[in-house]
């Protein structure tokens, strides 16, 4: 990653985010009688399956309603309320975002007390800032942005699993373009790598389906929906060309092949997480970029690990491939992992502040050590690689290098689900509605 920032980016990113652009009853509204629905207008597409809709009362009861979209609008959700007492009343509601996380947020209205269709006298919710806008039926202003947790389970299964599928696809992509070494491959460790990657790619959509689950369950209907929305299939369509993967290379023993379906998963991989909901024009193809060369960088790694072990002839000889190779892996890690630093951070000061900007700098730290054992490989080790001793510090530089690209890997997979740093006023935006 590189610490290289714009701002201009951000007032497109804000828009691209599942966002309440307005609500009926509208945020802070005085009702004269009760509203017979909750309609929110959100700027994405939303799912009722996958979003929840709560009226909490005075006495802090919730009760979820039962919602819908509106037929002729996908972004709309419809919550139907019933018979409600007089007084203020807050909603609380969540849905999936593009990116595949749940996002939520608050808002209150008040209901007169004595309005037909009422049934008790009137409460009010104790408020965190100032007062309600005075009888308004216009008021725009969302009263609590959404609060996101970082779930640790799906961050690490995420993780370790795509960092495993990595290393098991670039070794094995070292080892078929080897020429007559490709006999050298280790297809045994190709195989547990792929098949622990694939396994937790599994694990993982099983836990991001408990994350994003509105009732923190599984059932068919809600399966099924996941399955059926864009995040969904993007997450299916991973785990399934990983699993293809592991089949091509365990039992049809079809390694090319078996590397095809693998950088296939490899770029469906790019479209997961905020690239699909901030510039996925521009930052689908970077992250797609980033993921492919930090597993050929990986693979190389492991490739030269491997050799220096069974045939350090070999090793001296690939060792210059390997190094070429990862030279061009780090210039694209470098890049891209600038393009995607400039598209989610609104400024240099969310380095600091942000959890999103912190993660991206221990990143940006490990890479830039990655790239001081880079530059001491090529040029102190490799000139004097034929030297009686040389192999062994290589294998030693190599096997600290592996340990260093796997937390970074790790890092990378708590970097998918930690929300990115919201724009400068971009939670206040629930707009005008009409009262009922």
């Amino acid at each position: 990653m590189c610490l290289v920032f714009s701002s201009g980016f951000a007032p497109i990113s804000a828009l691209l985010h599942a966002t309440l652009l307005r609500s009926t009853p509208a945020a802070n509204s005085h009702l004269v009688q009760p509203p017979e629905t909750i309609r929110l207008v959100f700027s994405e597409g939303v799912v009722p399956e996958l979003s929840q809709i709560s009226l909490i009362n005075a006495d802090g009861k919730a009760r979820i309603l039962q919602v819908a979209t509106d037929p002729h609008d996908v972004h709309v959700l419809v919550g139907r309320v019933g018979s409600i007492a007089g007084g203020e009343y807050k909603v609380a509601w969540r849905i999936l975002s593009a990116d595949g996380h749940p996002v939520s947020g608050t808002f209150s209205f008040f209901v007169e007390t004595g309005s037909p269709g009422t049934i008790a006298t009137a409460k009010s919710i104790p408020r965190d800032s100032g007062p309600a806008d005075n009888r308004s039926a216009s008021s725009s202003t969302e009263e609590s942005a959404e609060v996101r947790t970082t779930p640790i389970l799906a961050s690490i299964l995420r993780g370790t699993g795509l960092g495993a599928f990595m290393a098991g696809l670039g070794l094995l992509f070292f080892g078929v373009t080897a020429g007559e070494r490709r006999k050298l491959l280790p297809r045994t460790a190709v195989v547990r790598l792929i098949a622990i990657g694939a396994a937790l790619l599994v694990a993982h959509l099983i836990a991001w389906m408990y994350d994003i689950s509105p009732t923190g369950s599984l059932n068919g209907s809600f399966s099924e929906s996941v399955l059926g929305s864009t995040p969904g299939r993007i997450e299916a369509a991973r785990v399934v060309l990983a699993l293809l993967a592991l089949w091509a290379i365990a039992l049809a023993r079809r390694e090319t092949l078996a590397l095809i379906l693998g950088g296939a998963c490899l770029l469906v991989s790019g479209a997961v997480g905020h690239p699909a909901a901030i510039h996925p024009y521009l930052s689908i193809p970077a992250k797609m970029a980033h993921l492919v060369s930090a597993s050929l960088w990986l693979g190389g790694l492991l490739w030269l690990g491997w050799l220096s072990r069974c045939d350090e002839v070999a090793c001296r000889s690939e060792a210059r491939r390997v190094s070429a190779a990862a030279l061009i892996a780090v210039l694209a890690i470098f890049l891209t992992g600038s393009l995607e630093t400039v598209m989610f951070l609104n400024s240099p000061g969310d380095l600091i502040h942000s959890s999103y900007g912190r993660l991206i700098v221990a990143k940006a730290v490990g890479l830039a050590i990655l790239v001081g054992f880079g530059v001491y490989n090529r040029f102190r080790l490799l000139p004097r690689i034929d030297e009686a001793g040389a192999t062994g510090r290589l294998s030693r530089s190599v096997r600290t290098e592996i340990i260093i690209v796997i937390i970074v890997i790790l890092v990378g997979g708590f970097l998918a689900y930690v929300p990115t740093p919201p724009t400068p006023h971009s939670s206040l935006s629930a707009s005008t509605g009409q009262s009922q």
